[in-house]
């Protein structure tokens, strides 16, 4: 059955019938048709070849004729796919599948929403949550839908988003565009079904060709672009942003574009008429196919339509219907929303890493960018999200000191990654980046004790620590608060700030819940899972950035680094910075100040002594904490110093109740001794006792300031306070101690003090008694000097000194007898045992004695005792003085016979001898090792043999063997070492021998034996080596084998690959076999076995073999061939470049110098890893050839082919297109220039952002070397296109060029294009110059009447520029008022000379020329009136009318009124109320004084007077003068109170530097602000070059800027080009300083009424009126010195014609003929001289005639 048009479906395709199945068939199959009519095809029932036969039939389509049917997929229908065709499908009719569609097609299809739809209804409102505009979310969803479809791009994955507000190309519109792989139609018809999740949707047209849903596998980040889920967020955001949505899609692989259109309008309408509301129409065109497009409103649509050619695949989102609210905020709030999307997809665009400042990793090919077109002439704007640095996440990144990753796994095998960052406080502030957006919480949190910093409600406060990236893309308003493991417990010892100063963020694929118990958190270290415990690693991670990153405290005043010995910790007890105060917290505590501590048991009250600061230090410095040193107080009590950590210092305590506190300790402390005399028996004060007196009992008590008594110090902390005690001392004259019970005694009184003193003895309380003693009883004597010359026989004195017990002299009792005894009588010596027993090898100590008769020792002078031992010197010792002394022999050392001891005898010498004998016994320690192997023996043995069996035995000194045990063993040693004493290291030898020593060493504590023997080491090289070798016995007997040299030929070597050319020579003097010519042939190096062969005797040598001399070099790993490289690119793989041998094995040597060298120039590092290749035009090959050279030989290498071919993305050119034939008439508009960026490949680049486009003009030549100097053009760029720009105004030859900033330091320049701008239409007419005003009056004098001399007109065009060369006619010049008003005033208007009132001029080529014009004599006129003079031109041939030249004049009879007039006026505008200085200045005037800074300048802008002048307010009463000595003579007057600055002490540089955006002439960026050196706005009244000195020695280079936020943009901005930026000031009040500082009120300017500020400048009429009266007084001047010479011309004539003047004329006409005659008769009598006379008598004559003649 056959079906034409298209039925409606409620009526051709009733819904009851399910079985019902209808086709529609499009006949495409002519490409030149312009309409295709759809016809239905009810189907119903038929299979394939029934179909196909339908369709023959409707299309009438011959048997021999071929076709194909296609859905609008491209799927060519067979039998199966037939069979699957749903209800109400559209088919196309080919000639061939691949054929393009001549016109556009519709396709019917269904969205009715899924059954999620109600299931669904309940899901979180995601853009009306947290009360925030989700514009910006709601477009993220449709990014989400383009990162989807690009995810498996090859190459760049780009994403735009186009904001197009000018109404001229249509109604507003959002369009989001992709590269990605498209969508067919039936993907495009699961998008528009409502809450179909791509985890049910069906993709194509068939099931066969089904494909599940399936997970992409784990990416880091989880940056997977899965991120299109539940088929929801693309249908709200459209509809949220705008009302109607455009879908067009493009898939990959496919020649159709298809197209659906959803709106709200239509929704109504179709629910208005009662039609399906979920039923639409798909269009599948051609690309580039936009015929479709009907209407104005979408006129952009052809642009973005006109796009498609040539795109493989893509999909673009039109947005229509627009919201005000939203285009209003998408407008204004650009930098918002744009700065949102950026931290939404920050980890897409920037990497896994995110945005690094420092160090930036690869970026991932991913480009999404925003541009933003409103109407002319506001210019577009543009931007890459990869641009945007001030996003929440770059902030968090780059704000962060430090990291903590780790890993959550739950039980359903989930993977979670997270990062936590720590911003540490820094000085003075958080770090904690602040989101503009986000609410700052009131943290609550009363724990103060715990908060060491002291900074509260700071950070983070309340929020949530961590954000939650799900698929790599931020959730917003998706957060965790914290985990357990994170979060601050009770017993935590950090601050509770520390855990506020952290950020954090989870990466998930999916939903999963992080808080259940069965999840598993581990920390991540270099990407590898650590075992622990995850909270025990995040407490020390946070501690760790603690101490290392927060700067909270400064510590000032410096004073040395000391080492701490109380510190417990070795390590930690030095380096210690001493500073003598800190600022913490906004309070300021230094030594000597009061303090009090928290947090410590108990409580410290005490002065500051110094404070600590762990580290090296040379100043202030910023730290997070530190110690304190405390004098604890009352210091009666402790006594001592304490250090407490900073943190412990209670902020809170104020002076007084800290002094309070110590004044209540110090009353409790003891104050006095109360002594009382318990048996009455007092000592007052300067009684006299006997030596020997005893005093006491005494009972002392101790009594505190209250009177209480004590005996115990009050406690401090826990337990009893310290026990006191009362100790009492007497001191002889306060210096010596004596006996506390007794007092000495003396023959004369003795002052003494009795002293009662409180233990411990820093309390310092003493009671004092003042007495005298005398001396005591006599108890005994000592012997005085006697004599020292006795004589035999006669009696002398021996005197006796009396002492009582103390030492004291004292009287002799009575009864007193002397006793004299003294008699040496024997010698005692000790020990007395005899014989004596002594070990072998040690001293004899002897002791003796002199006795005398009854045993006593006693002494006499000279009494030396002599001891001498068989074989051993003569000992003696002096006994003169005490009677007694010691004697010590040296070592007795004997030989030992037969183990028996030996006895030796000693003998003592004194006036009484004794004889003693001595028995040596021998020792039993070990003597020696007696060994095989004698001492130095030397033992010649083979290299690289075995020694063995050597044995060894101790004996003792006797020769008695010492058995063994394991401690003996223990401590001998046997080694090899060479003669150096080295210990036994063979190394490789090249030349010579080595003897070796055998050492074997027992160690004792006492003694220590050697025994060395030698043998000879041969010597290995590399290929060839000269050999010694011995032939040794058995019992290391050198065997003389080798004697008969023909026994040499039995000699062999031999290797794995030996070159068997060893020569064998014997050598005598050392009893060995050279062996040479040993050489490996070929082979790897390492070690190698050479055996050596003699008849039965076989040795083998280890040798290693290394490489040989090097030879060549070979590429290890290299590119992958063939190699191509882009134009001024590197190659990505580095080159690894080996040094070998000739037989290829790699070589250590480091003498080899290696380069590159290569066809082509390199620009390059000089290393070998990376090199760029320069611009080249044209593909080309290369050869890259490495090469070494040894010793000056070159030594050669392999070489490389590549292949450099142009990049693609690299600029190299612009391209400008323009109309080359059109005219640039002066003002108009430009025509469009085509701006292209050209690649090196030649093909255009339009991934540039179009702000970054520059158009320069200027006039004059070519070349320009300074393009800061010349005019930049604001454009509009649309895809580098320029329209719309004004010509300039002046005609002429000018010169246009484009830039392109690539990056911030390379600039590209188009060629320079030379324009001749044209005068423009005929306008007016005006002078070559404007002449002055002139001045006319009726006087007769035509200088005075002269209105105009010698000026020319021309016709100009608006601009002035001179035009109309084809213009003939004629000016007519006439008078008329200023008012226009001439009616009224006809009788006293001006006429020209002729009584006429107008002139004609000629108009010849557009310009005309006046010679002369002016008033007539006694013309009419007002005095004092202003007359305009009007030149009107009259041309016929002129298009319009052109405007006149008008001409003021002043017509004045009566100058001198004028004058009085203008001088009455200015000074009234001078007096004037305006700002003024309102600082005296008493010393203007003064010599070389130029007064105050403050009267030097004015400033006309009351913004810039009022901060200039405050910003240096200290030197406003600044006198300046020129001199020093002006300068001092001030000072002197003044007494120094006024402060002078000499100008001959001050230099400043000449000259004035650029703004700091400005170097070498070009602008680093567009400033904002409008930045100007602040000293510019000084306006200097006089002295102009001295002001100039004072304001850039007080200003510099200060800058002024209208607003803060204009001055930090302008300030970072400088900074980060690398330059120093000065103070800036702005208008509103606010400073800058050099050194970045701004806010508070020392920055902030006060109002300028309480400011001593700069006066303000007339106003300019006020300099008009001078000017005017200064012109007016010249001219007066001059009228008056022209009527004096008219009055002296006057009276000169006159006298011409007086009587008296006519006489004289007679009188000289008389005596000129006189003079004739007498000159006619000189001739004849030839007197010269009388001649000469006549003549000079004449010439006087003729000039006293002339002066009388007059002035002029």
């Amino acid at each position: 059955m056959l079906h034409s048009g298209t039925p409606r479906l409620s009526a051709s395709f009733p819904q009851e019938d399910r079985h019902r199945k209808s086709i529609c068939v499009y006949d495409c199959r002519s490409p030149n048709r312009r309409t295709v009519p759809e016809k239905w095809l009810d189907t119903t029932g038929l299979d394939f070849n029934d179909f196909l036969q339908v369709v023959q039939k409707e299309f009438a389509i011959r048997s021999h004729e071929t076709f194909v049917l296609t859905t609008t997929d491209r799927t060519v229908l067979d039998y199966d796919k037939f069979e699957e065709l749903q209800d109400r499908s559209t088919v196309h009719m080919l000639q061939q599948e691949d054929q393009a569609l001549s016109v556009a097609t519709k396709e019917h299809i269904t969205f009715t929403p899924h059954h999620n739809t109600l299931t669904g209804s309940g899901m979180y409102e995601y853009y009306a949550s947290e009360g925030q505009k989700p514009l910006s979310y709601a477009l993220a969803e449709l990014v989400d839908n383009a990162l989807s479809a690009t995810a498996k791009n090859p190459g760049m994955r780009t994403i735009e988003i186009r904001m197009l507000f000018d109404e001229t190309l249509g109604k507003p519109a959002v369009i989001i565009l992709d590269n990605g792989c498209g969508m067919t139609s039936k993907q495009l018809n699961n998008w528009a079904v409502y809450r179909l999740s791509k985890f049910t949707r069906a993709n194509n047209k068939f099931e066969s060709q089904e494909e599940g849903y399936v997970r992409p596998d784990p990416v880091p980040r989880s940056l997977n672009s899965d991120i299109s889920y539940f088929g929801a967020g693309g249908k709200q955001a459209v509809f949220y942003i705008g009302d109607t949505t455009r879908m067009i899609s493009k898939p990959v692989n496919s020649q159709d574009v298809h197209e659906l259109v959803l709106s709200k309008e239509e929704f109504e309408r179709k629910e208005k008429n009662r039609e399906e509301v979920y039923t639409g129409t798909i269009i599948n065109r051609k690309p580039g196919d936009s015929s479709h497009v009907n209407g104005n409103d979408e006129r952009f649509l052809r642009a973005i339509i006109a796009e498609e050619c040539g795109k493989e695949s893509f999909t673009a989102v039109v947005i229509t219907g627009i919201l005000p609210e939203h285009i209003t905020f998408l407008k204004q709030d650009f930098e918002v929303w744009t700065r949102e999307l950026a931290h939404i997809y920050h980890y897409y665009i920037h990497g896994i890493n995110g945005n690094i400042f420092t160090n930036p990793g690869p970026r991932p090919e991913i480009d999404i960018q925003i541009t933003l077109r409103e109407k002319s002439p506001r210019c577009p704007r543009a931007i890459n999200l990869r641009e945007v640095d001030d996003d929440m996440q770059t902030l968090y990144i780059n704000s962060a000191k430090d990291t903590f990753e780790f890993k959550a796994s739950t039980k359903d095998s989930g993977i979670v990654e997270g990062v936590m960052r720590y911003h540490p406080f820094l000085f003075d502030r958080e770090t904690y980046p602040t989101d503009p957006l986000a609410v700052q919480d009131a943290d609550d949190d009363d724990d103060d004790y715990d908060n060491e910093s002291g900074e509260l409600h700071q950070a983070r406060g309340k929020r949530p620590i961590f954000e939650c990236f799900w698929n790599g893309r931020c959730i917003p308003y998706t957060a965790v608060s914290e985990f357990d493991w994170c979060s601050r417990g009770k017993g935590a010892k950090l601050p509770a700030e520390c855990y506020r100063r952290v950020s954090g963020l989870t990466f998930m694929d999916l939903e999963l819940k992080l808080k259940e118990k069965d999840t598993i958190f581990t920390r991540v270290v270099n990407g590898q899972k650590q075992r622990g415990n995850i909270q025990k690693e995040f407490t020390q991670w946070l501690q760790s950035c603690h101490e290392k990153w927060d700067k909270q405290i400064k510590f000032l005043g410096y004073k040395s680094t000391v080492t701490r010995t109380d510190v417990p910790t070795k390590k930690m007890q030095q380096p210690w910075g001493t500073f003598s105060s800190i600022e913490w917290d906004g309070k300021k505590y230094k030594t000597g100040q009061l303090m009090r501590s928290q947090k410590t048991l108990p409580i410290l009250y005490g002065t500051v002594v110094q404070f600590f600061l762990f580290g090296n230090y040379k100043g202030d410095v910023f730290a997070t904490g530190g110690q304190v040193e405390v004098s604890l107080e009352p210091r009666a009590l402790h006594g001592k110093t304490k250090i407490i950590p900073i943190s412990k210092i209670d902020k809170t305590a104020t002076d007084e109740a800290i002094k309070k506190n110590i004044e209540i300790a110090s009353a409790k402390l003891p104050e006095k001794l109360k002594v009382h005399w318990p048996d009455s028996n007092p000592w007052p004060q300067n009684a006299v006792r006997p030596a020997g007196t005893l005093l006491g009992p005494v009972k002392v008590e101790i009594l505190n300031r209250n009177g209480d008594s004590l005996s115990r110090m009050p406690s401090v902390g826990q337990g009893q306070g310290k026990k006191l005690v009362v100790q009492l001392k007497i001191v002889q004259h306060v210096t010596n101690s004596i006996s506390p019970s007794k007092v000495k005694k003396t023959k004369k009184k003795k002052n003494l003090t009795v002293k009662f003193v409180i233990l411990p003895e820093y309390l310092n309380y003493t009671l004092v008694l003042f007495l005298s003693s005398s001396e005591g009883s006599a108890v005994s004597f000592v012997i005085g000097s006697v004599s020292p010359s006795l004589s035999v026989g006669v009696p002398f004195d021996i005197p006796l000194l009396i002492k009582d017990g103390y030492g004291h002299p004292a009287m002799p009792p009575p009864n007193l007898t002397p006793l004299l005894q003294c008699n040496p009588h024997s010698l005692h010596v000790t020990p007395e045992d005899n014989p004596m027993t002594v070990e072998n090898g040690n001293p004899v100590r002897f002791n003796v004695e002199i006795h005398d008769e009854a045993g006593n020792i006693t002494a006499h002078t000279k009494q030396i005792v002599r001891c001498e031992v068989e074989g051993l010197p003569l000992v003696s010792t002096d006994c003169s003085s005490t009677g007694a002394g010691q004697l010590v022999t040296k070592p007795i050392k004997l030989k030992i016979i037969k183990q028996e001891p030996q006895t030796l005898r000693v003998k003592f010498e004194m006036p009484v001898s004794k004889n003693k004998q001595s028995r040596i016994l021998s020792g039993s320690n070990i003597y020696h090792n007696n060994l095989v192997l004698r001492n130095e023996e030397k033992i010649e043995w083979l290299a690289g043999g075995l020694m063995e069996n050597l044995f060894y035995r101790l004996y003792d000194e006797a020769g008695r063997e010492v058995p063994l045990t394991t401690e003996i063993a223990s401590k001998i040693k046997v080694c090899l070492a060479y003669i150096m004493h080295c210990l036994f290291l063979f190394t490789v030898s090249y030349s010579i021998k080595k003897m070796w020593f055998c050492k074997c060493q027992s160690h004792f504590s006492h003694l220590e034996r050697f025994k060395w023997f030698g043998c000879v080491i041969i010597n290995k090289t590399n290929h060839f080596a000269a050999i010694n070798f011995h032939h040794s016995g058995v019992y290391l007997n050198s065997s003389q084998f080798f004697a008969d040299f023909s026994l040499l030929t039995l000699a062999f070597v031999d290797a794995d690959g030996l070159v068997k050319s060893a020569v064998f020579t014997w050598q005598k003097s050392s009893d060995s076999v050279l062996v040479t010519g040993v050489q490996f042939q070929s082979g790897t190096p390492g070690s190698r076995e050479i055996c050596f062969t003699y008849r039965s005797y076989v040795e083998r040598v280890k040798v290693d073999v290394n490489a040989g001399v090097p030879a060549q070099l070979k590429l290890v790993s290299e590119p992958e061939k063939p190699l191509r490289v882009l134009n001024d690119h590197g190659i990505p793989t580095p080159f690894l470049v080996q040094l070998c041998d000739k037989w290829g094995n790699p070589s250590p040597d480091q003498r080899v110098v290696v380069e590159l060298k290569s066809t082509f120039p390199i620009l390059s590092q000089p290393s070998l890893v990376r090199v760029l290749f320069p611009c080249s035009s044209t593909r080309g090959y290369y050869q890259l050839e490495f090469k070494g050279s040894l010793n000056m030989k070159p030594i050669p290498g392999p070489s490389v082919i590549l292949t450099v071919i142009p990049d693609p993305n690299k600029p190299v050119s612009l391209s400008v297109v323009y109309d080359t034939s059109a005219r640039f008439p002066a003002g108009d508009k430009f025509p469009a220039f085509s701006v292209t960026v050209v690649s090196d490949e030649g093909s255009p680049i339009t991934t540039f952002n179009p702000a970054a486009v520059t158009m320069f003009l200027w006039k004059g030549g070519p070349v320009v070397e300074n393009y800061s100097l010349l005019r930049k053009v604001n454009m509009v760029f649309v895809f580098f296109l320029c329209r719309d720009k004004e010509i300039p105004e002046d005609a002429g030859k000018h010169i246009i060029q484009f830039s392109l900033r690539v990056n911030k330091t390379k600039v590209l320049f188009s060629d320079q294009i030379t324009i001749n701008v044209e005068p423009n239409q005929p306008v007016k007419l005006r002078p070559d110059s404007q002449p002055p005003a002139p001045v006319v009056s009726y006087s007769k004098d035509i200088a005075r009447r002269t209105l105009v001399e010698n000026m020319t007109l021309r016709i100009m065009d608006l601009h002035g520029n001179p035009t109309g060369q084809d213009l003939n006619g004629k000016v007519k010049v006439s008078i008329t008022t200023s008012s226009g008003d001439n009616n009224n005033n006809n009788n006293k208007l001006p006429l020209f000379e002729g009584s006429v009132n107008s002139f004609q001029f000629s108009l010849v080529e557009g310009k005309a020329h006046i010679s002369r014009l002016a008033v007539m004599e006694n013309s009419p006129g007002e005095d004092g009136t202003l007359y305009i003079l009007l030149f009107k031109p009259e041309v016929s041939s002129a298009s319009t009318s052109l405007d006149p030249f008008e001409l003021i004049f002043y017509f004045c009879n009566d100058i001198n009124r004028m004058l009085e007039e203008k001088s009455a006026e200015a000074n009234r505008i001078l007096n004037m109320p305006r700002r003024v200085c309102s600082i005296p200045d008493h010393f203007k005037g003064q010599q070389d004084v130029l007064g105050m800074v403050g009267h030097l300048a004015f400033v006309q802008d009351s913004d810039a007077a009022r901060v200039i002048s405050w910003h240096i307010r200290g030197d406003m009463d600044c006198v300046i003068t020129k001199t020093t000595a002006a300068a001092r003579r001030i000072y002197d007057y003044t007494q120094g109170r006024q402060q002078v600055m000499a100008l001959d002490s001050v230099y400043v540089p000449p000259g004035d530097r650029p703004l700091p955006h400005i170097r070498n002439g070009h602008m680093l960026f567009d400033p904002p602000g409008n930045p100007i050196y602040a000293r510019t706005l000084l306006i200097y009244p006089q002295d102009q070059e001295y002001c100039n000195t004072v304001f850039k020695n007080l200003l510099g280079d200060t800058i002024l800027i209208d607003d803060l936020d204009s001055a930090n943009n302008y300030r970072k901005a400088v900074v980060q080009n690398k330059t120093q930026c000065p103070t800036i000031l702005t208008r509103q009040g606010d400073r800058i300083s050099s050194r970045g500082k701004f806010g508070g009120a020392q920055n902030k300017a006060p109002p300028i009424n309480t400011l001593q500020v700069f006066g303000a400048p007339c106003p300019q009429e006020y300099y008009t009126l001078k000017g005017q009266i200064g012109d007016l007084s010249h001219y007066r001047l001059t009228l008056q010195k022209k009527e004096r010479s008219a009055k002296d011309r006057e009276e000169h004539l006159q006298n011409m014609s007086s009587p008296e003047t006519k006489k004289n004329q007679q009188e000289m006409q008389a005596k000129q003929r006189q003079l004739e005659e007498i000159e006619s008769k000189t001739n004849k009598t030839g007197s010269r001289e009388c001649w000469r006379a006549i003549r000079h008598h004449s010439k006087e004559r003729k000039t006293e005639f002339h002066i009388r003649r007059g002035r002029l």
